[in-house]
């Protein structure tokens, strides 16, 4: 299962990410992954929570980024919970081109039950028809 969360920059998406994963650690039975461009949110997430950085990786294109989140669920059998903060910034792709990551990821979540949490810097309207019911409000 995806979960959304759209809106443009300052309206507190990361937030409500942040809170989502420490309210969920209280209660998840598996491991979480927190994917950020950055270490900025480090003192904010429960630290049982892995926080893994995509600065640190050199990757350009959406499908290398998609990669890079299957290697980590590869890596991690226990793995059942992904929050992505910032798709679009991360996978550096324009909101118009985002439908075909999010099947890619939604196929994933399928397949593998892992659910993802996934924040876009974009308006509502911006997000494919298919994945309207996906947001959170």
């Amino acid at each position: 299962m995806i979960q959304l969360i759209a809106g443009r920059q300052g309206a507190g998406k990361t937030k409500s990410l942040i809170d989502m994963a420490n309210a969920l650690v209280k209660t998840n039975d598996g491991h979480i992954v927190y994917v950020d461009a950055d270490q900025s949110q480090i003192f904010r997430l429960d630290y049982a929570i892995r926080l893994v950085q995509t600065a640190e990786y050199p990757m350009e294109t959406s499908s290398e980024f998609f990669g890079f989140v299957c290697g980590i669920l590869s890596q991690d059998y226990d793995i059942n919970t992904v929050f992505i903060d910032g798709l679009l910034k991360n996978a550096k792709i324009e909101a118009t081109h985002m439908e075909e990551l999010l099947n890619k990821v939604s196929d994933v979540a399928d397949k593998y039950n892992i659910h993802f949490i996934i924040s876009m810097c974009c308006d509502e309207a911006q997000i494919p028809e298919k994945y309207q019911s996906c947001l959170l409000k």
